[in-house]
């Protein structure tokens, strides 16, 4: 009887399929394969097992996935159920196919094919239930075709405009049901010419599509476009991504931005303003190696015609990816790393479209996932929706919602919607939506738009089959689909040839607020207040904080004619164990000033407009006690205050009278010694050194083995620039002053007195006797050394060039010169020494080479030596050896002066 029930059932399920309307056959194809691919998440294809009575069987791949979905599927339709939807006859539905199960099971007599047949059967009663959601209340989808991301897959590249093969469009899919093939149409038709969409948005009354379009010379990429070492001559040779807009039904086509820089990613503001992401920040990438060319990118606005182009956000490592959320606000991924990890800090800001306010959403100080992308508001409710992904990787990986609600550095905030599936670099915390979500195992996510908290339009791929970085490029392979937290996966749409991305209703929506303006263009600064400097700065006395410190990290330039400056790679000075370092700094510092806090712990100051700040709390000998290891900046007239240093975490501010600060008007800055300019060591920080310290630290055998002399040094023989001075080698391989690593992978909140001088040996001995009796440091020269070292101990003030008109010269990598002295030494000085230890290049001093200290030690006394070398090797200045190695190096130090390598360009002037 079983028997019987299960082939009926079984016949049934194949007329079912076979009764589908047959000009449906191609998307019956497309779906019933999606869904087979979906069933191999459970198990192997098959397995043999045993049953209790020892006959062996095989055990189908549809059993798992069979269950499951009846099981989703009851959940789906009780929720359905709630919002008015009749689902009767889909329990019954269910109900049946799961009676055939428990008979299969009982009687096994199912055949693989006949467990196939149910598995479709019950994705299809899943498939029009999920179909009957109200939320797909609109029959057409706008979305764009293009091949994925080849070239740069990471979202901090993705704005060359050769990162994807030409192709695609924007796109309409009409949707005719859950067992009907959609109808397509293109917008553009080729009106742009070759070349591919690059993001894209609709006007709230969907009569109108803003978009990015980087136009190509022919069908074909160009020449080169895989290699990164091309950016620099590809950018000047092909057309950057610029911004057009276009109404749905094709017409009044018209391009907005134009110029060298790439202008992609639009989104339109509620009062019509367009926010976007360009180049035109003029900035250069600060990773990746020397003989890359690549650009990073700001949020810029524009009025609706193109004018007015205005500069939202300063942020040297790049912002990306804006979308304009429900409350009137942009919502964007930043990506910073000044003074810590480059990699785990990709989190969600938000800024107001006229540039004022930003402000972290979520993940400023956790790491895993390691980016949250693509952000966009939930209907109704105050939650996200954005991708969890990695940092070299496309914004590809699992759909999260974001709740705020338990802090913005709480991982527990973190719904994931697709369990199985993992970001493609790095860790997930987080734990799935209450209702389990949609099970994948593998695969990415793209582009998620929310209908609700529970209901998402997405764009998906199979895994590629490759593991680590990169595993998320499919160019070709992603897909349109219909996925929810009951389980739902569906294909809405796929193209064989091409991917389809951002799927977006065709339809009107509520438009966001209209925030109102609150900048000034007739106002060069931003003023700030702070009202309680100490609040959250636990461990630390108020009364000890008597000054905040106003500081820029300077972003690496990039110009087209030069390509990208560099400020430094990966060439670590060496700790005396041979070890390498950390890497210490990423960009220089230019200290704005210091400002007085007052008793309440309150300041008021000014700052400069567009300009990227974080701030330091001082103790009254202007001493480090906390550093912000963020960066914000500000717009022209922008009033803006905060209570403490606890912004990105969850504590309530103090209720407080009016700060004093407030009161007055805002302090001056009072700059550092050498005024507001970028911070030297060679300039600023050496001079204190030779006055205090070389006198027992130089020479030969310098004292306690620390040689502090500013003899120039390099270890880089093809970069000029790349070198130090001795000082600051010694300095910083010793360990002297305490820095934060700039690749110490770290996303925490950082405590107070953690890095700087009150934690650096340089200082603490000082302090100490025998030096605090020695060394008579004026408060000038100790302020300059305890500035440099809260700063993050910087050296350079200046890029590398790598393209200058004429190379620089490194006097301390001319090893033809060090052969040319040793050769003098060897015949003068080899009865007491090795010609290689006394014939070093660091020796020489740039300002006087007369006084450098391989001709001051052998020369006699009498004739302005110092003879230490306890007898004159040169009784005068007319020994013809002296003579030579003076002229030496007197012809190497103008050369240095006339073609300075970067340290020496400051002290020029």
């Amino acid at each position: 009887m079983n028997k019987c029930k299960v082939n009926v059932l079984f016949l049934i399920s194949m007329l079912f399929a076979a009764g589908i309307n047959q000009a449906a056959t191609s998307m019956r194809d497309q779906i019933e394969d999606d869904w087979l691919k979906q069933a191999k998440a459970w198990d192997p294809i098959t397995s043999i097992q045993t049953n209790t009575t020892g006959v062996a069987q095989q055990k189908s791949e549809f059993e798992k996935p069979i269950h499951y979905f009846i099981e989703r599927g009851r959940l789906l339709a009780a929720d359905l159920k709630k919002q008015g939807i009749d689902t009767t006859s889909f329990e019954q539905e269910f109900n049946d196919q799961e009676f055939s199960v428990a008979a299969s099971q009982s009687s096994n007599t199912a055949s693989i094919d006949a467990q196939k047949a149910l598995y479709l059967n019950v994705r299809w009663t899943f498939r029009r239930l999920a179909f009957r959601n109200p939320l797909l209340n609109f029959d057409r989808l706008l979305f764009v075709k293009r091949f994925g991301q080849q070239t740069y897959p990471d979202v901090c590249l993705n704005h060359m405009p050769w990162v994807s093969r030409p192709g695609g469009d924007l796109c309409i899919l009409s949707m005719t049901g859950p067992e009907n093939k959609p109808q397509t149409k293109n917008i553009l038709k080729g009106t742009l010419g070759p070349g591919h969409v690059h993001g894209m948005d609709l006007w709230w009354d969907g009569s109108r599509i803003v978009f990015g379009y980087a136009k190509a010379k022919s069908n074909e990429p160009p020449e080169g476009w895989l290699d990164r070492r091309t950016n620099y001559d590809l950018r000047r040779s092909e057309e950057p991504i610029h911004i057009f807009e276009v109404g749905t039904d094709g017409s009044r086509l018209r391009q907005i931005t134009s110029g060298e820089w790439s202008d992609l990613d639009p989104t339109y503001a509620p009062n019509g303003d367009i926010v976007f992401v360009s180049e035109r920040c003029g900035t250069s990438l600060q990773c990746n190696e020397y003989d890359k060319d690549e650009t990073s990118c700001n949020l810029y606005v524009m009025r609706p015609d193109g004018s007015g182009i205005r500069r939202l956000s300063v942020n040297k490592d790049g912002d990306y990816l804006p979308h304009t959320l429900d409350d009137g606000t942009i919502g964007y991924t930043r990506w910073e790393y000044h003074e810590r990890s480059f990699a785990f800090i990709q989190s969600l800001w938000f800024i107001r479209p006229d540039g004022t306010g930003a402000d972290a959403i979520f993940k400023q100080h956790f790491t895993n996932p390691w980016a949250l992308e693509e952000v966009r508001s939930i209907p109704s409710i105050r939650k996200l929706v954005a991708i969890a992904t990695g940092h070299h990787t496309l914004a590809a990986g699992p759909v999260v919602i974001i709740d705020t609600a338990p802090g913005i550095n709480e991982p527990r905030g973190i719904g994931i919607v697709t369990p199985g599936v993992k970001p493609p670099e790095g860790g997930m915390d987080g734990v799935p939506v209450q209702e389990g979500g949609a099970f994948d195992r593998g695969g990415f996510y793209m582009y998620p738009w929310p209908l609700s908290a529970k209901t998402f339009l997405v764009s998906y791929s199979y895994g590629t089959g490759k593991t680590g970085l990169a595993s998320e490029v499919d160019p070709k392979g992603y897909a349109l689909y219909l996925i929810d937290v009951f389980g739902t996966k569906e294909l809405l749409y796929r193209d064989p040839d091409i991917s389809c991305f951002i799927p977006i209703p065709l339809r009107a929506r509520p438009r966001p607020p209209v925030l109102p303006e609150l900048v000034d263009l007739n106002v060069p600064y931003a003023t700030c207040v702070v009202s309680d400097a100490s609040f959250g700065c636990n461990g630390i006395a108020p009364e000890r904080i008597r000054y905040l410190r106003i500081a820029e990290p300077v972003g690496w330039p990039y110009d087209n004619q030069h390509g990208g400056q560099r400020y430094v790679e990966d060439h670590n000075c060496q700790k005396p164990s041979g070890e390498k370092r950390i890497l210490d700094n990423w960009t220089p510092v230019r200290i704005l000033g210091d400002v007085p806090v007052e008793r309440d712990g309150s300041a008021h100051f000014r700052v400069p407009m567009d300009t990227a700040v974080y701030f330091q709390l001082l103790d009254q000998n202007h001493m480090e006690l906390r550093r912000m290891r963020s960066f914000i900046s500000f717009q022209p007239g922008e009033r803006r205050s905060c209570a403490g240093c606890h912004e990105t975490r969850n504590i309530v501010p103090r209720l407080a009278p009016v700060p004093l600060a407030a009161q007055r008007p805002p302090s001056d800055l009072i700059p550092p010694p050498w005024g507001d300019r970028t911070v030297n060591f060679l300039r600023d920080v050496q001079p204190v050194l030779d006055w205090h310290c070389v006198r027992c630290h130089g020479g030969l055998k310098p004292a306690g083995g620390l040689n502090f002399c500013g003899g120039l040094t390099s270890f880089d023989l093809a970069v000029p620039g790349y070198g130090y001075n001795r000082a600051y080698a010694t300095i910083m391989a010793n360990d002297l002053v305490s820095c934060s690593p700039a690749r110490k992978q770290d996303a925490t909140v950082t405590p107070p007195l953690a890095y700087g001088s009150h934690k650096s040996k340089l200082i603490d001995v000082l302090n100490k006797e025998p030096h605090a009796k020695r060394v008579k440091l004026s408060a000038e020269d100790r302020l300059r050394l305890t500035m440099w070292i809260d700063s993050n101990a910087p050296y350079h003030d200046h890029f590398v060039n790598k393209r200058p008109k004429q190379p620089a010269y490194d006097l301390a990598a001319d090893m033809e010169l060090a052969k040319q002295i040793a050769a003098v030494h060897e015949k003068r000085c080899v009865t007491c020494h090795k010609p290689s230890e006394i014939s070093r290049l660091d020796w020489i001093d740039i300002y006087n080479p007369a006084k450098s200290l391989f001709l001051k030690a052998p020369l006699a006394k009498n004739m302005g030596g110092t003879d230490k070398c306890g007898q004159s090797v040169y009784k005068n200045q007319d020994d013809s050896d002296y003579k030579s190695i003076l002229q030496l190096i007197e012809t190497a130090v103008n050369k240095a002066w006339e073609n300075p390598r970067r340290d020496l360009v400051s002290m020029k002037h």
